[in-house]
């Protein structure tokens, strides 16, 4: 789903759309990164269907597997936000 500068962020919806979207981009299987990250695969597509959001810890190892910013999981137009009310705005590069 293509997400439009302005819109209200929602960030479990965010993550889970972001990070389902890189997953397919990399053609990697579900099954796979749950092998490669030690989550259960039922885990996994929890986060990526916005029912659940992964821990601290568990966010920490996904930036590290997926080699992302993590403002980039959270919403992956960050960078180009034009809501001044965007908190990963702030944080986001340029």
């Amino acid at each position: 789903m293509p997400r439009r500068p302005g819109f209200k962020c929602n960030f479990r919806r965010c993550f889970a759309d972001t990070f389902r979207e890189w997953r397919r981009k990399k053609r990697i299987p579900l099954k796979q990164v749950a092998i490669e990250t030690g989550f259960s695969i039922a885990t996994i597509s929890k986060w990526e269907r916005g029912e659940r959001f992964p821990t601290g810890q568990n966010f920490e190892l996904l930036v590290a597997y997926t080699n992302q910013p993590p403002y980039h999981l959270f919403c992956a137009l960050a960078c180009r936000c034009r809501s001044a009310r965007c908190p990963l705005k702030k944080s986001a590069p340029g």
